[in-house]
């Protein structure tokens, strides 16, 4: 019981006192009290509680709102398992575009493979949000990926894509070659899903491998090349259904897997492969190619347009590798030296192996704030070439499935 009491003094002025207080006399000519008594207010009852929030939840627009404020795709997935309501909004088109704008895939480490190395090696990135619960596991399974490979069994690591890596392996006496599979997100702890037997090589050719996406077509006819094939390397890129193959003659092979039409790229002008690691294809979003080259100590970044017949090369940005990677270098004033070996989507960032104080390293630079850090150190006895997978967050998210009448809307 909460009680105020008021009384008035000689002079006219009021004294107020409040407490868990009883009754109180006053005394004086002027005395007066005043008890107010407050009370609780009763709560609304429950069937207002259900009322304001299906106002909220049965708003589109609201509900789009809230979930577009998860903090990962994979929070974004079993929010939307609400309801088949939820499921729609968030596995429509529009939303998942503005859903990526505000939570773009991140990096959580990458594979690093080589000629001399047992087995790929997977490197955290330091700077990861460990905060999010689903990203903790798939770092973990992306660590554990080849743990179930036979003993003295070698394995190289070819692509990731969402969650899955693809590698190749041999039998414990080094023959055999074979690819499998291991999806990190959909089967965390499952087996690894081998690939039918590959074909014969043929006069010793390199093998490269890549993740077709599951959108894509894989029904090609084969292809005529527009132009005497010369000489290809192992740089090979699979982006918006296409295939590109980099020469050495001043062009790209692209063959377009739904059509099973070839045709050549001219490279840029002044641009030219030299060896390996300097000139390396990346994917795109929106039917757009990207090209890292790197010549001396300036890395270019070109882009263009492949849904355009009459697309053009355009140069996206320019880097002194050597102003750039000054903080990380023995002696900033000698030249720097680097090969191109790995780079992230929609040229976000790319790994450069460059020298740092008397050893190699693999560094980490970001196109978009010029942030580079060391994150691998190759063994000193390793002079053979490296490469380096990004692993990244999924994208995009993979739902349940609805009815067949019941298809994700586009907005």
């Amino acid at each position: 019981m909460y009680k105020i009491i008021a009384t008035t003094t000689p002079s006219g002025k009021k004294k107020r006192e409040a407490g868990n207080m009883e009754h109180q006399p006053c005394h004086g000519k002027n005395a007066m009290l005043v008890a107010a008594e407050t009370t609780e207010q009763p709560p609304p009852p429950p069937e207002e509680y259900g009322t304001a929030a299906s106002k909220v939840l049965g708003n589109d627009d609201l509900v789009g709102e809230i979930l577009n404020h998860v903090d990962s795709p994979t929070t974004l997935v079993r929010a939307a398992a609400v309801s088949k309501r939820w499921l729609r909004r968030a596995s429509g088109r529009a939303f998942l575009r503005r859903f990526r704008a505000r939570h773009p895939p991140r990096l959580l480490g990458f594979y690093v493979t080589g000629d001399r190395m047992y087995r790929p090696e997977f490197i955290p990135m330091p700077d990861t949000n460990t905060e999010l619960t689903s990203s903790a596991a798939l770092r973990r399974a992306a660590g554990s990926v080849f743990d179930a490979l036979p003993e003295f069994s070698d394995s190289t690591g070819w692509d990731t894509r969402n969650g899955r890596v693809l590698f190749s392996f041999t039998d414990p006496h080094g023959h055999h070659l074979q690819l499998a599979v291991r999806d990190t997100m959909r089967d965390p702890a499952g087996a690894m899903a081998e690939l039918p037997p590959l074909p014969p090589t043929l006069g010793g050719e390199c093998l490269h491998a890549v993740l077709l996406p599951d959108d894509e077509h894989d029904d090609a006819t084969t292809p005529t090349s527009p132009r005497p094939p010369e000489r290809i390397p192992t740089v090979t890129l699979l982006a918006g259904g296409k295939v590109y193959m980099v020469t050495v003659a001043g062009y790209i092979i692209c063959v377009d897997l739904a059509t099973g039409n070839l045709f050549a790229i001219d490279l840029p002008d002044g641009v030219t492969y030299e060896h390996f690691g300097t000139l390396v294809p990346c994917r795109g979003d929106d039917s757009v190619l990207y090209l890292f080259h790197l010549k001396g100590d300036k890395l270019s970044v070109w882009l263009r347009r492949m849904d355009q017949l009459a697309g053009e090369w355009v140069l996206r940005d320019t880097v002194s590798v050597k102003e750039t990677c000054r903080h990380l270098v023995d002696h900033p004033s000698e030249p720097a030296s680097a090969l191109v070996v790995g780079v992230g989507d929609n040229a976000e960032f790319v790994f450069l192996e460059t020298l740092v104080f008397n050893s190699y390293f693999v560094v980490y630079l970001h196109l978009g704030s010029r942030k580079a850090e060391k994150v691998y150190q190759k063994d000193p006895e390793n002079d053979e070439i490296i490469r380096v997978h990004p692993f990244m967050t999924a994208w995009p998210p993979v739902f349940p499935a609805l009815d067949s009448d019941e298809e994700p809307r586009h907005g």
